[in-house]
């Protein structure tokens, strides 16, 4: 029937559409996330399965047109065999299976898809495609490629085992959604191949995870934190003047403040050819204003970052968390730092100024390829470089970021050699005090640095804050303290 031609052809339309729009959302947001990595693949998938669809609908329906419809229809299987796939590795993306597990799954998969692809060549997977009464595709498919299209339901079924198993219904709702009216339609659409109906689910249920892509990425919780935890400090403040048992409840939740604030740090060391790398933050509070951040380029560079929110506490903390969140927002859209530190600013200034803080921030690049790093600086502590057992200073400076709406930085390149160690320091490492009051100060940073400079930059963080314990002794921490180090491997 000629209806059912043109409906089917518009649902496929509409869900290709749909699909490309969505692969438009994850190039925006960035895709060298693996959560948008593997949803563009489930996209991919089903652009190939829709698209496919309509060129042989139209194929079988107008032979005047030209063209195999079964070498068509071997993409379309093609395509519907991969949703499988890409869809566990999107949902796995936010729920990640155990190394041995997630190695047995994806060896599994390449196996698999790999004959598929095989069959594919051989033009081997559907056989006997012609117009079916009511103006779709009949076609048969050979047995082989039946059962290897049999893992597409295993994938599916890991995928909603994964949602289940996690509570996804709590935190990924709209993920679990989108999986489930996937996975079932994908069903259906073997059982009741003539149903055109059943293509238009494939377009929701792709809505509802490009949804919580967005959702996860562009509406960043650290945001609602933020504001959660503001709103959260006032009402407890109000309620330790009238019992003891809110004031340890308080602290219970400082806490849990104080875990989620170092999780956002970050938990490993990124392994970069030809350079080592280690660094620590240490509040002086359950909570401060102190970070680092590590940013991997896709050219091997390795991109690090140090702030100092100016004052401790809870209100530092929340805007420590909008920086770091800022910073890499725009890490990768600015290749020179000193722009990028000029969008960072923009970006802050407004909600700093509001607040009365400012956020000392330093940006350095190094590139193992070209044996250089570059700086810029936004009023932290210039970076010292060791060389041979000297130290000298990088001469690097500027307003800290906030303290002026139009303020401007500028990089600065410094060559590197085999054995090269730089070190970046909030500045309450120098100015911690002892007892008496007195700072630790440049001079012993400089001479601590300089005995220090050949040990791994792991070693080199810890022989430092060793020199630093040993002058407060038993004084109580004054400030945030972070370090980072890197080393040029010879």
């Amino acid at each position: 029937m000629l209806s059912f031609f043109w409906i089917a052809q518009i649902a496929n339309a509409l869900t290709f559409a749909v699909a490309l729009a969505a692969a438009l959302i994850v190039l925006w947001l960035g895709p060298r996330r693996w959560t948008n990595l593997s949803f563009a693949a489930l996209l991919a998938a089903i652009m190939i399965w829709m698209g496919g669809s309509v060129a042989a609908r139209a194929i079988v329906n107008q032979p005047e047109l030209g063209g195999d419809a079964t070498a068509v229809m071997n993409w379309v299987a093609l395509g519907f065999a991969l949703v499988g796939i890409t869809l566990f590795w999107f949902v796995e993306s936010f729920y990640p299976l155990p190394r041995r597990a997630r190695w047995t799954a994806n060896t599994v998969g390449a196996v698999v898809y790999g004959l598929f692809v095989v069959l594919l060549a051989r033009n081997a997977i559907v056989t006997d495609v012609q117009r079916a009464a009511n103006g779709g595709i009949d076609f048969g498919i050979t047995p082989f490629a039946a059962a290897l299209s049999g893992f597409h339901y295993l994938y599916d079924a890991l995928a909603l085992l994964l949602l289940l198993r996690n509570a996804a219904w709590r935190t990924h709702r709209p993920l679990l959604i989108g999986t489930s009216v996937i996975g079932a339609t994908s069903v259906a659409a073997l059982l009741f191949p003539a149903i055109a109906i059943q293509t238009y689910t494939i377009a929701v249920g792709t809505l509802f995870l490009a949804y919580e892509v967005v959702r996860q990425q562009l509406f960043n919780p650290l945001i609602q934190l933020n504001r959660h935890l503001e709103d959260e400090v006032a009402r407890r403040t109000a309620e330790l003047q009238q019992s003891l048992e809110v004031q340890e409840r308080v602290r219970s939740e400082l806490a849990a403040a104080r875990t989620i604030q170092l999780s956002l740090l970050p938990h490993g060391t990124p392994h970069v050819p030809n350079l080592l790398v280690a660094g620590v933050s240490l509040p002086a509070r359950e909570v401060g204003g102190d970070f680092f951040a590590y940013h991997r380029y896709a050219d091997g560079r390795l991109g690090v970052a140090v702030g100092d929110v100016s004052g401790k506490g809870i209100p530092a903390a929340l805007l420590m968390a909008l920086a770091l969140n800022t910073f890499e927002t725009l890490v990768e859209r600015y290749p020179d730092q000193g722009a990028l530190l000029d969008a960072c600013n923009i970006s802050l200034a407004p909600r700093m100024m509001q607040s009365h803080q400012n956020v000392a921030f330093l940006s350095a690049v190094f590139d193992p390829g070209s044996s250089q790093a570059t700086v810029a600086n936004a009023g932290l502590i210039a970076p010292l470089l060791w060389r041979g057992g000297h130290v000298q200073l990088i001469e690097s400076f500027g307003l800290p970021l906030g303290a002026a709406h139009h303020a401007r930085y500028h990089q600065q390149t410094v060559r590197l050699q085999p054995d090269d160690a730089l070190i970046l320091v909030s500045d309450g490492v120098v100015e911690a005090r002892n007892s008496d009051g007195e700072l630790w100060g440049f001079e012993r940073l400089d001479a601590a640095f300089t005995r220090a400079g050949g040990l791994p930059p792991g070693q080199l963080i810890e022989a430092i804050l060793d020199d630093v314990r040993a002058f407060t002794a038993d004084a109580p921490q004054h400030d945030d303290m972070t370090l980072v180090a890197v080393q040029v491997c010879g």
